[in-house]
């Protein structure tokens, strides 16, 4: 079984796709943070308007190997599909490419029940080996290496990586769950204020918007297509006046060619409210919905939480 073998990988559109300015994130390890200082308000835009950066991965997520190919500077890329990212591009998964280093085979690999979730917007992996650390995601899954004592402050597991350690209060043992509610969803998306957009970002370095609400649902056990245009074909249709608290709104806007399309979607707080990751060089955030010109652009509701009590 193949899988992510560093904290955050992205999937590119293509193999040509990254540019100069990529290159700290496309190696192993991948230097996410300062690929991230370093891209300017005209380069992280042109990640959206240019195609080129599909969506991220997180350590140890399963992925398949479709395809091998060498691009112009003689780096070995591979097509994956990411059976964890519903798509309508691929029903396997979500599809794109990825640098074959950093890509992992092994026993870290296995997509397994007993596994510790982070449950913390980041969570420090330590004492791997050659006593390196990693920084990783929110919602970065990795196999229970052995049982955890009820006073233990540290848990050890197995990752693509080797075996390390995580703080016992940054994660979820494989029993231990977030309730299902519409105040779960507020919590954990508060945690992200001020975090800024990321186009194709499915981490809590930067998420965009469909990111951020599929990795919030993710959070609480309902599993959400990657992207809003699929998104909004899932859930149960809600009439605009009847939205209530962890219901998702849906926005449309003409495309380049004058076609009305689906490309926002929030987080219904309650009382007019909406969390989301709005655009290019924004932050997430919450905000009203009332007077705003996502009011105008408002097409659709849609619900995943049974009944009112879960709200």
């Amino acid at each position: 079984m193949s899988c992510i073998g560093v904290t955050v990988a992205g999937l590119w559109t293509s193999p040509e796709a990254p540019r100069a300015i990529d290159a700290s994130a496309l190696g192993n390890p991948a230097l996410l943070e300062h690929w991230l200082a370093a891209l300017d308000d005209d380069t992280r835009l042109a990640l959206c308007k240019e195609k080129r950066l599909a969506t991220q991965v997180l350590l140890d997520t399963p992925v398949e190997i479709l395809e091998r190919r060498r691009d112009s500077q003689g780096n070995d890329w591979c097509r994956v599909i990411v059976p964890s990212q519903p798509s309508s591009l691929d029903p396997r998964g979500y599809p794109g490419w990825i640098p074959a280093a950093q890509l992992a085979e092994g026993d870290g690999c296995l997509a397994v029940t007993e596994a510790v979730t982070v449950v913390t917007p980041v969570a420090w992996l330590q004492e791997l080996p050659r006593g390196r650390s990693l920084k990783l995601s929110f919602l970065t899954r990795l196999r229970l290496a052995h049982p955890v004592a009820k006073d233990a402050n540290r848990v050890w597991v197995e990752s693509a990586l080797g075996r390390g350690w995580l703080p016992r209060n940054c994660v979820h043992l494989p029993d231990e769950r977030f309730p299902a509610t519409a105040a779960t969803l507020e919590r954990l998306g508060r945690r992200f204020d001020g975090l800024r957009y990321l186009w194709a970002g499915n981490s809590s370095f930067g998420y965009d918007c469909s990111g951020l609400v599929h990795s919030l649902f993710a959070a609480i056990g309902i599993a959400l297509p990657r992207d809003a245009s699929d998104q909004i074909e899932t859930g149960q249709s809600v009439e605009s006046g009847e939205r209530r608290p962890g219901d998702l709104l849906f926005f449309e806007k003409p495309d380049d060619e004058g076609r009305l399309v689906v490309d926002h979607v929030a987080l219904y707080l309650g009382d007019d409210r909406m969390l989301h990751s709005p655009t290019n060089n924004a932050r997430v955030e919450c905000r009203r919905l009332g007077g705003s010109r996502y009011a105008e652009q408002l097409c659709a509701v849609r619900r995943y939480l049974s009944t009112p009590e879960a709200s």
